[in-house]
Parts: C-alpha cells; structure tokens; sequence
C-alpha cells in the first residue's frame, strides 16, 4: 500500500488520473484541503482545511476492475463499517455511493475510470465529514459529520488508517466473491421510500423497492418495475 499525502491540491481524484501510469496498484493520497474537489456530476465538494478526510485511491487489479460495479457500493459499507465502530448508529447508504446517519450526508463516494483501448484503472475518490461542525445553507442533502453526531472530536489519522486497513480487506473479499447483499441490504436507505426521480429525461414518482444482489436498485411506477444501474438515475428523496 503506497501512502500519499498533501497539505493542498485541487483533487486528489485528478492527481491519481494524471500519474496512474507511474503509481502503485493501491495508491492512497489524501489531503488536508482540496481546492476543487467534486463529488457526482461535478458537483463542488467544499470541505473546512484539516477537517474532514477526503482521499482517493488506485485501483489497477484487473479483477477488480472487471467488478467495477461493486466497487463503490462496497466503499461506501467500508465506511459505515467503521463509523457504526466509532458509535455511530442509524448509519444507512443511500444508493448507489453515499452514506447517511439519519437523514443527513456524512460521506460522498465518486467513482471514476480511465479507458484507452480497455479499462486501465479505476479511481475512488471519497469526502468523509469528521470534525467540520458548521456546513453550508445550500447543500443538496443537509450534511453531518462525526463531530456533530458523537459531541467529540476524532483523530483524523487514526480514522484513516482504519478506514485504508479495511478498504484494502473488503477489496481482497471482492476479489475472493465475497457475498455483501446480506451486509449491505439491512443499511439501505432509500428502501420502500417515495422518491422524485428523473428516468429518461423525465420526473418519475417513484417507490424503492430496494438494492438487489447484484447491487443494482430495483423502483417502481407507473404500475412496473425497473432495475437501474448507477448512473441512471437521480433521487431527489
């Protein structure tokens, strides 16, 4: 496992996109500020510098690329993961890569990949709130963080060491077919809720029916069923 990290970049997403070709299979690199984070659909992630833990890392095993589709889902149950040990409770992902405590965001994972004539890697980016106690009015989703739900600061560090530990255990059970439905599905926090969704263009009332085994999402309207993939759709719950 390489470790980089950063007093100030623009993202780390965009440093493992530009140097994966010199780095390591399992690169972190994390930073204490990101001048132009993102999180999906090149939204701005902002973060308070020394706050919160934002880092990404390199995926360049070729069987975990071919599972791309899990791969985030799984990032986000790591992360739930250790929070629920921090002490954390009501900690729940929103499909396909957020994770919530209640109803609020604590941590966005953006998943992203580089393609020639195949895929050559992929890139996990992911924003965890940790210490930041004061966020912005015009967040989508109202945010949370572990200081506002445990009344205590955290060690950054310590947390982040964990969390590289983990990443790096439940990337080798991907590897090995380990099954996480039976994990994941008792923590998904769209099930069975009414939501406004845009389907091919279009605002959609939908119910969620929940994840399936194969971690796409199954909804329903207009008296059908659809599974979706990442990607195709927006919740606006």
């Amino acid at each position: 496992m390489n470790i980089i990290h950063f007093d100030t970049i623009d993202s780390t997403n965009t440093y493992l996109k530009n140097n994966y070709q010199v780095l390591d299979d399992m690169s972190f690199v994390s930073a204490s500020y990101q001048s132009m984070g993102r999180g999906r659909n090149n939204r701005l992630w902002t973060s308070d510098k020394n706050k919160n833990l934002m880092f990404s890392f390199l995926i360049k095993d070729e069987i975990l690329i071919n599972k791309y589709h899990e791969i985030s889902i799984i990032v986000a149950y790591t992360i739930l993961e250790i929070l629920k040990e921090y002490g954390l409770n009501d900690v729940a992902i929103k499909w396909p890569n957020d994770v919530y405590v209640k109803d609020e965001k604590i941590c966005g994972i953006l998943l992203e990949s580089i393609s020639l004539e195949k895929m050559e890697c992929l890139i996990v980016g992911v924003g965890l709130n940790v210490n930041q106690d004061k966020f912005p009015d015009n967040y989508i989703h109202p945010a949370t963080s572990v200081f506002k739900q445990l009344n205590r600061e955290i060690e950054i560090e310590i947390l982040k060491d964990k969390i590289y530990q983990r990443i790096i255990i439940n990337m080798n059970k991907i590897k090995d077919d380990y099954n996480f439905y039976l994990d994941i599905k008792n923590h998904d926090y769209l099930k069975d809720k009414k939501a406004n969704a845009f389907i091919h263009n279009e605002v959609k009332n939908v119910i969620v029916e929940g994840i399936n085994e194969d971690y796409t999402l199954t909804i329903k309207y207009d008296d059908k069923k659809m599974k979706i993939n990442a990607g195709e759709i927006t919740f606006h719950v």
